[in-house]
């Protein structure tokens, strides 16, 4: 549908989208979809049968196109530090939710909440923690959104949210940093089987991206510490979401430049390949004709002897019988003039001088229409003419008999 906002307002305000649907070949409910996808108002339920009952409803104006978003581009400068709000508060609406879901999840033994699901990436940190987290958390949504990063949330309970630009996953996951604690003399003296070092929530906050759904050798971490505060691990973070995604464009880059590279060696290789065939054609179709001169002229050759051979056979029984011929002989003789006559190419309108002779191949279009032939069958008297195959090293064509085919096994030899 190549119809522009204007265009379409203009046209399902002037009939019932139903017709305007069967004209433009689609449903109205894809109507309908498109309509909405565009911000383009449609008559209420009622419009027209008030038109039709001779009122004049009013119309719903066009709303005004909004103006498309201009995000920063992706190697915009990240400022070096990232600072929290002072008031500890979150005012983004994401950061206020997943507030609002920590606040309310109760901690495991650790004493760490793990939060994630379809509207969270992952986050696994102690009830301390909270507002910290969601202010770091509000601090880089705030700053990839410039550049056109976002959430991505999911309706899957079995997905996380993530985040996504042009099309490309990258997992987020704050975790509060854990360290060993130290054992009681009770949990000493268990066996060795039983034991498990139990670990407890240092107050640090750890930060990482991977665009595969779990960690790997693709993942990058970040960890606050005291030579890197958290605002400059925010930063770097940040960063580290810019140069991800700036990578894949220029892989994206890259790679669509090789496509329209390899798409232009196609169309050369092709237009050569239609060229060559061009010409195969062309001279099939000048082979052609002189091959159907020979079948021609063998064919008229046959329809002369064979009259001349029911001339004789008529004369023969004339010298023969001293009353006229019979019945038979006549009906005879009637046929196999009939069945002599129809082997001359005269009777099938051969030859055309226009149409059956040489032509001009530069005349002739690339791809056609070519040139019409006769399609003489072989006499019975004359073997048939092999196909023209060109000889390597002569610039002609010579009536030679097919090649045999390579043999596989040395076309194809292993290596």
């Amino acid at each position: 549908m190549n119809l522009s906002r204007q265009e379409l307002y203009e046209r399902v305000w002037s009939r019932p989208t139903v017709a305007i649907a069967a004209e433009l070949g689609i449903s109205d409910v894809a109507l309908g979809k498109h309509c909405k996808k565009l911000n383009v108002p449609k008559p209420p339920l009622g419009y027209w049968a008030k038109v039709a009952a001779g009122q004049a409803p009013p119309k719903t104006p066009l709303p005004r196109e909004p103006e498309p978003v201009k995000f920063e581009p992706l190697d915009s400068v990240v400022p070096s530090s990232l600072p929290l709000f002072e008031d500890r508060q979150v005012s983004h609406a994401l950061a206020v939710e997943l507030r609002a879901a920590l606040r309310a999840a109760k901690p495991a033994a650790n004493q760490i909440i793990k939060l994630e699901g379809p509207n969270f990436p992952l986050i696994a940190i102690s009830k301390p923690l909270i507002d910290r987290a969601t202010q770091a958390f509000e601090a880089i949504l705030v700053e990839v959104e410039k550049r056109g990063v976002s959430l991505h949330r999911l309706r899957s309970k079995y997905e996380v949210a993530h985040l996504m630009f042009g099309g490309e996953r990258l997992n987020l996951t704050i975790e509060e940093v854990l360290v060993d604690r130290e054992l009681t003399k009770a949990e000493q003296r268990r066996p060795a089987w039983q034991w498990e070092r139990p670990k407890v929530p240092t107050g640090k906050l750890s930060f990482a991206i991977n665009p595969e759904r779990h960690a790997g050798r693709t993942q990058k971490i970040w960890t606050e510490s005291e030579s890197l505060p958290l605002d400059g691990v925010l930063s770097k973070v940040v960063q580290g979401i810019f140069a991800h995604y700036a990578k894949l464009e220029r892989e994206h880059v890259a790679t669509r430049e090789r496509n329209r590279i390899q798409h232009e060696r196609w169309l050369v290789q092709e237009e050569a390949e239609r060229k060559q065939q061009h010409v195969a054609t062309l001279e099939v179709v000048t082979q052609s004709r002189k091959n159907n001169l020979l079948r021609a002229a063998e064919w008229w050759r046959l329809c002369r002897e064979a009259m001349d051979f029911v001339g004789e056979c008529e004369q023969r029984w004339r010298e023969q019988q001293a009353s006229d011929l019979t019945v038979e002989q006549l009906a005879w003789l009637d046929w196999a003039r009939e069945t002599a006559k129809a082997m001359s190419p005269f009777e099938l309108g051969y030859p055309d001088p226009a149409d059956d002779g040489a032509f001009d191949a530069e005349a002739i279009p690339l791809g056609g229409p070519y040139p019409e032939n006769w399609d003489f069958s072989p006499p019975p008297t004359m073997p048939e003419i092999p196909t023209p195959s060109r000889d390597n090293g002569h610039s002609g064509f010579t009536l030679s008999a097919s090649k045999a085919q390579f043999p596989f096994w040395l076309k194809y030899p292993r290596r």
